[in-house]
């Protein structure tokens, strides 16, 4: 059942893209809009249909009345030049009304008839067929059901599986939202990754910067020139030997003083032995000149 609903709505599509070729762009009359979901054999439909004309092609609408056909096979859809195919059933016929200048309001009602469960394409032609629209063929789908609860079923799968395109487009959105995020996350991972190794190799350029800038301030070679140095060394050396000179000088100075007062001292002793013996000498020639005069 549900393949057929999904099969005629195809086509109805399809009906719209071949019967005529040379349609013009749609002006919102293409399509039957009907006051309910789905009909019970019977019941009363009624669809309507608006189309905008302009004054050159508001002479089609002399060419009706205009029916509306229950498309029941692909075979039986109406075809302009051609009669009308025998699977066609002729459901009611559209009243024209012009509800403001240049928009025309077509409308039908019709008894459902009892054909099997399922859902129909319902067309607009005249009989025969040669204007099957104004601009495009004007067409619509109905819904035919057995029983008000296959209706209540369908309804319910319907919504169902509006709700599940629904559900499926929004996945499909979100899963775009989430490529397009997945893109960003790998393109400022890039550029994390870019930067990082810019920095790294800044890093190195500043590093070795640092090793040049200390290798420049730390001296690798003498912070005097060679023969500065040789001055200097020498006059150390100089400096060092008058140092050592004047000590040598000062503890020779005691020294001779020393030596000098020994002597003095022997020389005074010698000098005071030499009048104590000139005395003894003396005296002892007086003695023996006494003697000798005794």
């Amino acid at each position: 059942m549900r393949m057929r609903h999904v099969l005629a709505v195809a086509i109805t599509v399809g009906a719209v893209m071949v019967m005529d070729p040379v349609a013009a762009p749609a002006d919102g009359g293409a399509y039957m809009e009907f006051d309910r979901t789905h009909y019970l054999p019977g019941d009363v439909a009624t669809a309507e249909a608006y189309v905008y004309l302009l004054k050159p092609q508001q002479g089609r609408l002399d060419r009706g009345p205009f029916y509306a056909y229950l498309v029941t096979t692909n075979r039986s859809f109406p075809q302009i030049g051609k009669p009308i195919p025998a699977g066609a059933i002729r459901l009611g016929t559209f009243q024209v009304e012009e509800s403001r200048p240049k928009w025309f309001d077509l409308t039908v009602s019709f008894t459902v008839p009892d054909v099997a469960g399922d859902g129909y394409t319902v067309a607009l032609c005249n009989d025969p067929c040669t204007v099957q629209g104004f601009k495009e063929p004007i067409i619509g789908y109905i819904s035919i059901v057995q029983t008000a609860r296959e209706g209540a079923l369908l309804t319910q799968n319907q919504r169902l599986s509006n709700r599940i395109y629904a559900l499926r487009r929004a996945g499909k959105k979100q899963e775009k939202a989430m490529a397009e995020l997945q893109g960003q996350f790998d393109a400022l991972d890039l550029v994390r990754s870019s930067m990082s190794s810019q920095m790294s190799a800044m890093e190195d350029r500043l590093a070795v910067a640092a090793a040049a800038a200390s290798t420049r301030e730390s001296p690798s070679r003498p912070l005097l020139a060679p023969s500065t140095g040789i001055v200097l060394v020498l006059a150390m050396f100089a400096l060092a030997a008058l140092i050592l000179a004047r000590k040598q000088r000062g503890s020779s100075v005691p020294a001779l003083l020393a030596t000098r007062q020994e002597e003095g001292s022997r020389q005074q002793q010698q000098d005071q032995r030499e009048p104590m013996g000139e005395l003894v000498e003396t005296r002892s020639h007086a003695v023996t000149s006494r003697s000798m005069r005794s």
